[in-house]
């Protein structure tokens, strides 16, 4: 009877152990999926509300929920608490795993990690708040707008937030500018939007840190050629003091970086749970020696790439305080795009891959500036001589993707899909993520924004869709 007993509760100790394991490794596995989560829903929900100054029910309904091509989680899982006093969004699931994202006036949000939020609200803005345009000023001097009176050309601006994708779901588009010799022709904006309302351009921020690095250049802290350009990378023996200012702008360092947009990556864990975005992408291993087995052969789209310039830019300014004012003294001010903020992480740097908001008419007149060879107003020059035309030639060895057929060049897509030919030779687009375009065309002299939420990749077609407008200009 005794044993018995005692077999009983070996037994039931047995099942408990393993019980207890299996809960273990099950929340060791799903916990990153949680963390990712909840710092995106907090992250899109901060700058939304108080960046972009909308709604937070329309915010709720329409920004942050599961995206159909994502592993996570259900973001209605995720509780959302906004604290409008403290211009902070905390998510959480199920009070076990919680982010919280910081708004700063002329900063943006900052996802605390590493951090604590009260730190991140002590810091102030860099620079004091730019006067706005004067409104009675065409733009892009002022904000102006004597729309044309051209019946083909709205009839294509309005089919974009009419048209469904080939799901039958909705595109969203949520703005459109379109610039035709220097002025805006047309534009319309969805409701709850407007020419006032910042919108994200996720990696055509990519195409804005290609700007700020070029900017380097004309001031000649810095060349294409440069080596040597991380301190991180000076260790004895370390190979990837090799990888020059060129490499990175080409997306050829040759670097470990996982670029999947699914579930747990290199992505995820660098902009969702990283404090350090471009220290965790430096830190990644070499996986071509750029001596030995030179980068030039090998592209790979990297968004930690994007995020190394973003340091080694702040390395070579050598200065927090002028590093932060950098964007809004050099760029964004002097070209009238007052409502641009780049995003940082915890540690202070920008993150050039995917957090700049700015209006559409700023996102087309970052445009404007490509499509006059980086010349503002006929005689400020922005960025250097031949720096646009590098920017859109596809390198040494071309970057093409061989199941979409988009080509990249310096930080910019040369085409978007293989059935780029519809468009002129030289076109280039800033891309980003949910269908965010500017196209810029010089030899037009046309630039066209679209910025949207379109979920299903590929499905709005910007190429298209400027074709259609050249046809309707007569071009």
């Amino acid at each position: 009877m005794g044993k018995t007993k005692s077999n009983k509760r070996r037994i039931l100790f047995g099942l408990t152990v393993l019980l207890f394991t299996g809960l273990s490794i099950s929340a060791w596995l799903i916990y990153p999926y949680l963390a990712v989560g909840s710092a995106y829903k907090a992250k899109i929900a901060c700058s939304a509300i108080f960046l972009s100054g909308r709604d937070e029910t329309s915010v709720l309904d329409k920004d942050v929920f599961a995206h159909p091509d994502t592993k996570l989680s259900d973001l209605d899982l995720f509780d959302l608490k906004i604290d409008y006093e403290n211009r902070s969004v905390t998510a959480s699931f199920y009070g076990m795993v919680s982010r919280t994202a910081v708004f700063r006036e002329g900063i943006g949000a900052t996802l605390a990690n590493g951090v604590s939020p009260e730190d991140l609200r002590a810091e102030q803005r860099p620079i004091a708040a730019p006067v706005p345009l004067d409104p009675d000023i065409l733009w892009p001097e002022g904000e102006r707008v004597d729309p044309a009176d051209i019946p083909e050309l709205n009839s294509v601006v309005a089919s974009a937030f009419d048209k469904p994708d080939p799901n039958g779901e909705p595109l969203r588009t949520r703005a459109v500018v379109v610039v035709h010799d220097g002025r805006i022709v047309a534009e319309q904006y969805a409701p709850e939007f407007s020419s006032e309302t910042p919108l994200s351009g996720w990696s055509m921020t990519k195409s804005v840190t290609n700007a700020l690095t070029g900017i380097l250049v004309r001031e000649g802290k810095i060349t294409r050629e440069s080596d040597d350009i991380l301190s991180l990378w000076r260790q004895p023996g370390d190979s990837r003091a090799a990888i020059t200012l060129d490499n990175l702008l080409r997306m050829r360092s040759g670097l470990e970086f996982r670029e999947i947009y699914d579930g747990i990556n290199d992505v995820t864990e660098m902009i969702c749970r990283s404090g350090d975005a471009s220290g965790y992408a430096a830190a990644k291993p070499l996986i071509h020696d750029p001596i030995h087995d030179p980068p030039a052969c090998y592209y790979q789209y990297s968004s930690g790439t994007t995020n190394i310039l973003c340091l080694v830019i702040r390395e070579t300014i050598a200065d927090d305080a002028a590093y932060h004012a950098f964007p809004y003294e050099k760029l964004f001010h002097p070209i009238g795009a007052m409502s641009a903020i780049i995003e940082r992480d915890a540690k202070g740097t920008f993150i050039g891959s995917s957090y700049m908001y700015a209006t559409a008419r700023d996102w087309a007149r970052i445009g404007l500036l490509y499509a006059n060879d980086g010349v503002w107003n006929g005689d400020q020059r922005i960025l250097p001589e031949g720096w646009v035309d590098y920017s859109r030639s596809p390198g040494p060895a071309p970057a093409e993707d061989k199941e979409t057929g988009a080509l990249h060049g310096a930080h910019f897509w040369l085409q978007l899909t293989a059935s780029h030919k519809q468009l002129p030779d030289g076109t280039f687009h800033m891309s980003g993520y949910e269908g965010q375009f500017v196209t810029i065309i010089p030899e037009k002299k046309l630039v066209v924004v679209r910025l949207g939420l379109t979920l299903q990749p590929g499905a709005w077609k910007q190429e298209e869709f400027v074709a259609n407008i050249l046809t309707a200009l007569g071009k």
